[in-house]
């Protein structure tokens, strides 16, 4: 049980907190010249607070902007909080940058989770299909040989 909470909170924070590093540290210095002093603390307690809200909701591209959208508009409400008040960005620029970094990690970084921590099956190939065979020779290729006539009876 502790593992199913644990290890994608780990997986979430990493993933997360390489991203806004870099988000931060050259939107940043885009923007303003410079990155504020002490960001990589910043961005360390931002993507604990992302982490803990992505593990909670478990966002996936499949339900994201359907079945799930109040957890998506509470994710958008979070990121763009995250980016103005912890990471200090402007509200313009963090509403842009903070959003699109929603939209790209959540998902993203659920489908890593995913395939990292759901049971693999022993066969990842199936080999008891036959070969194809093209249907034509490739323009390349030289023409087959011709097979001789048959002789007559």
């Amino acid at each position: 049980m502790m593992a199913a909470i644990v290890w994608p909170f780990l997986i979430y924070y990493i993933l997360i907190f390489v991203a806004c590093y870099i988000m931060v540290e050259f939107g940043q210095d885009f923007f303003y010249g410079e990155p504020t002093p002490g960001h990589a603390w910043k961005v360390a307690l931002g993507a604990l607070i992302l982490a803990g809200l992505l593990t909670w909701t478990k966002s996936n591209y499949a339900t994201m902007f359907t079945s799930e959208f109040m957890w998506t508009a509470l994710q958008g409400i979070a990121w763009f909080a995250v980016f103005v008040l912890v990471f200090r960005f402007h509200p313009w620029h963090g509403a842009g940058i903070g959003l699109a970094a929603m939209l790209l990690l959540t998902g993203t970084a659920t489908l890593v989770v995913d395939s990292m921590l759901t049971p693999r099956s022993t066969a990842r190939i199936d080999t008891s299909r036959p070969a194809t065979v093209p249907v034509r020779r490739p323009a390349y290729a030289p023409p087959p040989k011709a097979e001789p006539a048959p002789a007559p009876k």
